[in-house]
């Protein structure tokens, strides 16, 4: 998979200013957040929790949209937009492309980690 198809590594790159020890951080940390903040997402949606899920799904937007990552960022809108509304009659849809694409961005920003970018 093309890391470019999922974001923009020299988008994302610029917002660091070029900083490639605190780029490399920043995958470290959604590595280990991004996951979690999945698990609450649905763990919300699970609950009928139409605010939690608004505030989960935001939170995760924040770190999304640090990657310069569009499909992931504009299902998490999606989810969190439903949510504020109070409409989860398409939660999980959206849910479940939201998930798709956060581990598409995983996979790329696992491949940009294991390259070593700060060396």
């Amino acid at each position: 998979m093309n890391q470019d198809s999922v974001f923009s590594f020299d988008e994302a790159l610029a917002r660091v200013d070029d900083d490639r020890e605190t780029f490399q951080m920043m995958i470290e940390l959604f590595m280990e957040h991004g996951p979690k903040d999945l698990v609450e997402v649905q763990s919300a949606l699970d609950a009928g929790n139409a605010p939690g899920v608004a505030r989960s799904s935001h939170r995760l937007k924040g770190a999304i949209l640090q990657f310069c990552a569009p499909a992931a960022l504009r299902a998490c809108k999606e989810l969190e937009e439903s949510a504020k509304a109070g409409d989860l009659v398409h939660g999980g849809q959206l849910y479940a492309t939201l998930e798709q694409e956060v581990q598409r961005l995983l996979v790329a920003l696992r491949q940009v980690y294991d390259k070593g970018i700060a060396a």
